[in-house]
């Protein structure tokens, strides 16, 4: 199968109108609210291989329009040019600009218009902390509500805006395994920012649909897939929504009859109410298909457990499936997680093979120039 779109295959300019079928909550009882989407792509054309990502096009939720008018003092009847089109500022808000997430650009346009002397001390070069922290929770509208400006026009205020970017999902399914359907694991972003409540724009779009058609299309990832050889074993790393693609890997390995090894790492917060795809996971490992299933869970004891210190845990078992040229993929948040994993493996590679720390480095480092050590990290 060619995952290598053609000319007339959807696009980010052009997507398929994609019919959402299943909209499952993952995490009942959590604090988090993570959940599963299942869409439909007959007749699309578009064909995926795992590893791959599915952009998603959202539009802004009603009441975040309606906020923002509201605070900037204008109807949304007003016309403006969006891209190569006229319409309604309302219409533009909705589907066209991005509405929410506050920029220094963007604080720095306003306050040439609003001249505020609290705004201008924050964009001063030496005040870049105090800058961050202000922006820390707040969007848009948080401007116009503190530093209220009368009388501003429509074409003024979208040039503030920046259009709405696509989101990009590790797709969490095989096609083998799911003729027709793309699958997405999405952790939904709601939270309490500045006295406002907020909601992560295309997490809380999708969660808040069922039935409806989805604007997406394709965006293949050369840069993580599975090895040509079925024989090769494969140890993955993706706590939370990181499994996403890691399910994919798996189903596909399934239905292919690969016969090398499989070795998962996964971690939330509880494995009672955070366990994602637990019974899938479980009877993989339970008929063979998961030959090691590794879980870690922070907050089910008094100290906090992390998939890096289960590797730390198997560090031998882990050093003998790299000597059997096992491919090291990790998924999920760049920011920790994937460097703390990183750490890890440095860490096994110099302790079971006997290297210095420049050693090891310089091992991890082989392993990721011949592509045995990839990330698909956010």
């Amino acid at each position: 199968m060619s995952n290598l779109p053609n000319e007339n295959s959807p696009s980010k300019a052009n997507p398929f109108s994609s019919p959402l079928l299943v909209n499952r909550l993952l995490t009942e009882g959590s604090g988090k609210e993570t959940r599963h989407f299942e869409f439909c792509l007959k007749d699309s054309g578009m064909e995926y291989l795992p590893g791959d990502s599915l952009g998603v096009l959202p539009t802004n939720c009603s009441e975040v329009v309606a906020g923002l008018l509201n605070a900037v003092g204008l109807t949304g009847e007003e016309q403006v040019e969006a891209g190569d089109r006229s319409m309604s500022l309302s219409d533009a808000l909705s589907g066209y600009f991005a509405c929410t997430v506050l920029s220094k650009m963007q604080i720095k346009k306003f306050n040439q218009i609003a001249q505020s002397d609290q705004l201008g001390k924050l964009l001063e070069v030496a005040n870049k902390e105090a800058l961050m922290e202000f922006m820390w929770g707040r969007e848009l509208i948080d401007l116009f509500l503190e530093f209220p400006q009368s009388g501003m026009d429509a074409e003024t205020f979208i040039s503030f805006l920046r259009p709405m970017a696509p989101r990009l999902y590790s797709i969490a399914s095989s096609l083998s395994a799911h003729p027709d359907e793309v699958h997405l694991t999405v952790a939904v972003v709601r939270y309490e920012g500045n006295g406002r409540k907020r909601k992560g724009v295309c997490s809380s779009y999708l969660a808040e649909r069922v039935g409806e058609s989805i604007p997406c299309y394709l965006h293949p990832n050369k840069n993580f897939k599975l090895p040509e050889d079925g024989n090769l074993p494969i140890i993955m790393v993706g706590p939370g929504t990181g499994i996403a693609p890691f399910r994919a890997f798996i189903e596909e390995r399934k239905i292919n009859g690969a016969s090398g090894r499989n070795w998962l790492f996964f971690g939330d917060r509880s494995q009672s109410t955070d366990y994602l795809y637990g019974e899938e996971l479980d009877a993989y490992k339970r008929d063979g298909v998961l030959n090691e299933l590794d879980l870690a869970w922070s907050r089910d004891q008094e100290e906090k457990i992390y998939v890096q210190n289960k590797m730390m845990e198997k560090k031998a078992d882990l050093w003998s499936w790299l000597q059997d040229g096992a491919i090291f993929y990790v998924c999920g948040d760049a920011h920790r997680m994937a460097k703390d994993v990183d750490q890890a493996l440095k860490r096994i590679v110099a302790e079971e093979g006997s290297m210095s720390e420049e050693d090891a480095l310089a091992w991890v480092k082989g392993m990721q120039r011949e592509r045995r050590y990839l990330k698909d990290v956010y």
